[in-house]
């Protein structure tokens, strides 16, 4: 009897130390998985700190900032494709009137409008962590605009890719400008296709404001040109140079096969859309134009006369649809 009880008790201590090693191995593991969960980055800091090289200097950045501020309306368009909406834009509720592709980029985004001035103090009350605007635009006023918060000032003379990841390096949103990269290049190559079965067809690009016509040039938007192959009309004014004006009578002279038009975004009326173009279909020489008798004048948004990203995606997006046919 005191053999049996001597051996019960053996086991019952084997089994309450294989039990005490098991628990312990359990707290380790929960320890060591906490220990990994712990070191995890989080959103905020993954990839932070980071310092933002710029046209003025560079920008330190400690975390991903939650608060950011455009100051003017083509670093929002950036944003906005990146999914990112701004505390603060400068021009934001205009430009969502009168552009359909920026309204559909900008829905349910609350931005506080700084109106088309840049209203410092609405700038101010929204406390933004970072501002940004681009070299070329508000570039002159960089130090003021350092005062209220850090800034950074970025090349916008580099193609829409570029400036895309500048942007998305600011915001850590480089995987989705990758994404976003990849999307446009694709509507590239299906715009050269249906630009391909039009060779050699003369191809003018247009911004109305009902009085005359602003030219976009070849060389300002070498992503219809030079990437998507349309083949441009000869002896356009101002060569090179953004602004370069032409009057109805010259429309002839330049003899387009195709027009693609977009109103002036700033003459335009929000409540009358197609107005500025509109205006000249009973003009006699508007009329007589043999694109206007194919029927191959095409509106285009707004944005489209500005090298916004948002403008390019749906400048490319009317080539495929018109010329695709």
């Amino acid at each position: 009897m005191e053999v049996k009880k001597s051996k019960l008790m053996s086991g019952l201590i084997v089994l309450l130390l294989a039990s005490g090693s098991l628990m312990a191995c359990g707290v380790d593991q929960k320890e060591s998985a906490t220990e990994e969960t712990s070191v995890q980055p989080s959103e905020k800091t993954q990839g932070f700190p980071r310092t933002i090289k710029h046209m003025m200097g560079e920008l330190p950045l400690e975390e991903k900032p939650e608060r950011v501020a455009s100051v003017e309306i083509s670093v929002t368009d950036y944003l906005l494709v990146l999914d990112v909406a701004p505390v603060a834009s400068e021009g934001f509720e205009g430009t969502k009137s009168k552009s359909p592709i920026f309204a559909k980029y900008a829905e349910g985004k609350k931005v506080a409008d700084l109106g088309s001035k840049t209203n410092r103090e609405t700038l101010m009350e929204m406390d933004p962590q970072v501002i940004v605007l681009s070299g070329q635009g508000k570039g002159s006023s960089y130090e003021e605009f350092n005062k209220i918060a850090p800034t950074a000032a970025l090349d916008f003379s580099v193609d829409a890719r570029s400036r895309l990841m500048k942007v998305a390096e600011i915001v850590g949103k480089e995987e989705k400008a990758k994404q976003v990269i990849a999307d446009f290049d694709k509507l590239v190559n299906e715009a050269k296709a249906a630009a391909a079965g039009h060779k050699g067809e003369k191809v003018l690009f247009l911004i109305s404001n009902g009085k005359d016509f602003t030219v976009m040039h070849p060389k300002n938007f070498p992503i219809y040109f030079e990437e998507v192959g349309l083949t441009p009309v000869e002896g356009l004014p101002e060569d090179g140079k953004i602004g370069g004006r032409i009057g109805i009578e010259a429309l002839s002279e330049f003899a387009p096969d195709h027009i693609f038009i977009a109103e002036n975004r700033r003459k335009m009326n929000q409540d009358d859309p197609k107005g500025l173009i509109n205006i000249w279909t009973k003009h006699p020489v508007w009329k007589n134009l043999e694109a206007v008798k194919n029927n191959h004048v095409y509106s285009v948004d707004t944005l489209v006369g500005d090298t916004f990203f948002l403008g390019q995606i749906a400048g490319l997006e009317s080539i495929k649809t018109n010329l695709g046919k």
